[in-house]
């Protein structure tokens, strides 16, 4: 997202989602001051400037009726309306830094060869950092089933044999976790090159 389309956004953020719920009476969160509460619609604008009216339009009616506050006048807190904009409206904003890094770095170019790069990904993008080697031993653990299962399936394709619908839907979403992590390998990369 460029600046434009930043500041169009973060318009969009105020016109549709804070405005008409402020109209609406609703005040700030009873542990914010003032000053905090700006900020804390600062940090709304910006970090909710990806969603879509329909999306900004259906989070606010979710705000409107699930208001915070004893006397449920208050804006709920702006962490609480962040989590509820990502399950309404996921940004596509492409991987993270740390991705990057971890994918760019040895680990995550062992974790692609070795099969395991799906449940590194998975760590790095619930706990928002970099492995440590105890860490990094639990995630080849639980990745060792599906590894295997992987390795037994393409085995008894590679033969002829006939594999379940159950089977083929596992290959086919493993295969594509695998190629996530290779893209986004090759995505880091090019940005180090670059």
């Amino acid at each position: 997202m460029d600046a434009k389309e930043q500041a169009a956004g973060e318009k969009r953020v105020q016109d549709i989602l804070i405005a008409p719920l402020e109209a609406l009476g609703l005040a700030r969160p009873s542990t914010a001051t003032l000053a905090k509460f700006e900020v804390m619609k600062k940090e709304l604008r910006q970090k909710l400037a990806f969603m879509s009216e329909d999306g900004l339009t259906d989070l606010r009616e979710w705000i409107e009726a699930h208001p915070d506050g004893k006397n449920k006048d208050r804006f709920p807190i702006a962490l609480k309306i962040l989590a509820k904009a990502r399950e309404k409206e996921a940004p596509d904003t492409g991987p993270s830094p740390l991705m990057l890094n971890v994918f760019r770095d040895e680990l995550g170019l062992r974790a692609i060869r070795q099969g395991w790069a799906p449940e590194l990904l998975e760590f790095i993008t619930a706990g928002r950092e970099w492995p440590g080697r105890w860490s990094q031993t639990k995630i080849r653990d639980s990745a060792d089933n599906p590894v295997r299962r992987l390795e037994d399936i393409e085995m008894r394709l590679a033969r002829g044999d006939a594999i379940s619908a159950a089977e083929d839907r596992f290959r086919l979403q493993r295969r594509a976790a695998l190629q996530r992590c290779q893209d986004i390998a090759d995505q880091a990369r090019r940005k180090g090159a670059a």
